[in-house]
């Protein structure tokens, strides 16, 4: 298991804890959407291409800015933690994706 795969496994069970948890539905649905097409494009099993724009940044985009959102809404723990690994995660795939843009 590589560690894009990990980190989009773990952003994916975060987004859906965070789902389950209620903690803002339509912020978590979100979440939940851009991390399953990053888990299955770490899969192999989707392939998008967008012109001009790496996919990785806007999905790490979305993922951070629903994971702060969520976890500025929440107030459980379990909540709190699954939208702090949401974010970290979108924060990691923004950085990965401006350095490689640099090279």
């Amino acid at each position: 298991m590589t560690l894009h795969l990990a980190l989009a496994v773990s952003a994916l069970a975060g987004s859906a804890i965070l789902l389950f948890a209620a903690v803002a539905r339509p912020v978590a649905l979100v979440a939940l959407v851009a991390s399953a097409l990053e888990v299955a494009m770490a899969f192999g099993v989707l392939r998008i291409h967008a012109a001009g724009v790496p996919l990785g940044l806007v999905l790490g985009l979305v993922l951070a800015v629903t994971g702060l959102l969520a976890w500025l809404r929440s107030t459980a723990k379990t909540a709190i933690t699954a939208a702090s690994v949401v974010a970290l995660v979108g924060v990691l795939q923004v950085l990965v994706a401006v350095q490689q843009s640099r090279m």
